[in-house]
């Protein structure tokens, strides 16, 4: 299943601009490409082999933080920030503000970064958003039931989606 997400993932960047990106986000929520992708899962055998999950370019390190807040009145607060590397592009404002390495985050046409593969919905352009598997995360019941709710953050790159599954 995580393996289908990823892949699924991969096709995604900003979608201002890229109509691509928008149908595959639609796709990627709608019942019907929910009940085909079902089929894919067996639990007595893997992934098929033709349907490689490329490796994402995104790095993970240690220079990622977050803040999970939860206050009496409900009200439930994730923030996930990260520099992309440790003290991020090596910038600082002079207000003190470390900038981050966010053009990591890109994937890049003539190098790739840990064997990924490049794809064009998230090569660097002019006022584009490199896509990011930072992930912070509010599970609640559903309105008006009583139940547990759940606050929680990953920002181990592409290995963020499977963190968050399995808490």
């Amino acid at each position: 299943t995580l393996k289908i997400a990823l892949s699924l993932a991969s096709n995604l960047g900003d979608p201002s601009g890229d109509v691509s990106v928008t149908h595959t986000a639609e796709g990627m929520v709608s019942k019907s490409e929910a009940n085909s992708l079902r089929q894919l899962i067996n639990d007595s055998q893997s992934f098929p082999s033709e349907l490689r999950v490329p490796h994402s370019s995104l790095e993970s390190g240690t220079a990622a933080s977050q803040v999970l807040v939860m206050g009496p009145d409900d009200f439930i607060v994730a923030v996930v920030s990260s520099l992309n590397r440790p003290f991020g592009s090596g910038i600082v404002t002079p207000s003190g503000i470390l900038l981050n390495s966010q053009m990591l985050a890109f994937s890049w046409q003539n190098k790739t970064m840990n064997h990924s593969i490049s794809r064009p919905q998230n090569l660097p352009e002019p006022w584009k958003r490199p896509r990011s598997f930072l992930l912070p995360t509010i599970v609640r019941p559903s309105q008006g039931m009583c139940g547990t709710y759940l606050c929680l953050g990953a920002d181990n790159g592409d290995r963020a989606l499977s963190s968050i599954v399995q808490v």
